[in-house]
């Protein structure tokens, strides 16, 4: 009996993964897409209907056979806040949203933090919170990490010992992810430009003339190493103790070497950058004309990515919706 139990929670987190990764559906392109029968589809479907999770649509009338109903994925069944502390010119503002499973926005607000406390964190989730939109998560991103549930290292040190999983859950009773933005901002690249869960993906952060961080994601989860320390570049032994760099172009090749370095020992599938001023031709000209990296065998693909803030708030996304099953489905 228990068998059986498993079996129908994998059918319906498969019928699930499918139909939000096309919207609408019919049962027969469920089944089809599936390897599930028909007939199973089809109490699958009632099911997932009864709960609200999916919507019946319109008939489709094809020219040979019979009407069909296309089935849509209820995206409103969940929605999420996100909030993005953020630093633009030397201060930190908050960067809030709501919005469901398919990242429609349905509020925002961007918040200047005068005074870096928690408890302007905490205003703004109470503000967005009295928009009576029911929230299943609440996801936040840091320029910084955490131990446990407080944080740890951060921007000018000013978040550290900050617990807003414990404050914010225990205040208003909805579970809180937190997670260092340059990780999000990887993971959000690999999912709005669809780099396949099963590569192993190094992301680099790097404001020029600052200290670099890199990420590490596969198997659409994040390598952390003991106490999250993985990723941290500004420990490798040509960084440490040095003085910052002093202008883009000694940037620029801290980073050829980090990716050396990086591409010799991980032989990642894709490097994920972020790093203002760096844009895709210069980043493929830097590369074409490194010696180091043509003698390497690993030939990996190297993405200069846009827009840091936007790759945050889509990796935000992923992280809200971790608790999904049929989300990790392999």
């Amino acid at each position: 009996m228990e068998n059986k139990h498993v079996v129908k929670a994998a059918n319906l987190d498969k019928i699930r993964r499918i139909l939000f990764k096309y919207g609408s559906a019919t049962k027969a392109k469920l089944a089809n897409e599936s390897d599930i029968s028909t007939v199973t589809v089809n109490g699958l479907v009632k099911e997932l209907v009864d709960a609200g999770e999916f919507i019946g649509g319109e008939l489709i009338h094809p020219k040979i056979g019979r009407p069909s109903v296309h089935y849509h994925f209820n995206y409103d069944l969940e929605h999420y806040l996100f909030i993005s502390i953020q630093e633009t010119a030397g201060k930190l503002h908050i960067v809030a949203q709501i919005a469901n499973m398919r990242g429609d926005v349905k509020q925002t607000r961007n918040q200047s933090m005068e005074i870096v406390k928690i408890g302007a964190v905490m205003d703004v989730v109470a503000e967005m919170l009295a928009q009576k939109l029911p929230i299943t998560n609440i996801a936040i991103s840091i320029p910084g990490k955490k131990i446990g549930s407080e944080i740890a290292v951060s921007w000018h040190d000013a978040l550290n010992g900050w617990d807003l999983e414990s404050e914010i859950g225990e205040r208003f009773g909805i579970p809180v992810r937190i997670e260092n933005d340059a990780n999000l901002a990887t993971v959000g690249y690999c999912k709005e430009v669809a780099i396949p869960d099963r590569e192993y993906v190094v992301g680099i952060y790097y404001l020029p003339m600052s200290m670099p961080g890199a990420s590490l994601f596969h198997n659409n989860g994040i390598f952390r190493g003991q106490d999250g320390l993985a990723g941290e570049i500004r420990y490798l032994p040509q960084l440490i103790g040095q003085m910052l760099p002093r202008s883009f172009e000694e940037s620029a090749q801290n980073l050829m070497e980090i990716l050396c370095i990086y591409n010799s020992l991980l032989a990642p599938h894709t490097f994920v950058i972020h790093m203002e001023g760096l844009s895709q031709q210069a980043l493929e000209k830097m590369i074409l004309e490194n010696d180091v990296l043509k003698e390497q065998p690993n030939k990996p693909k190297f993405h200069c990515a846009a827009s840091f803030d936007k790759d945050v708030m889509a990796g935000l996304q992923w992280l809200a919706m971790s608790h999904l099953a049929f989300m990790n489905l392999k």
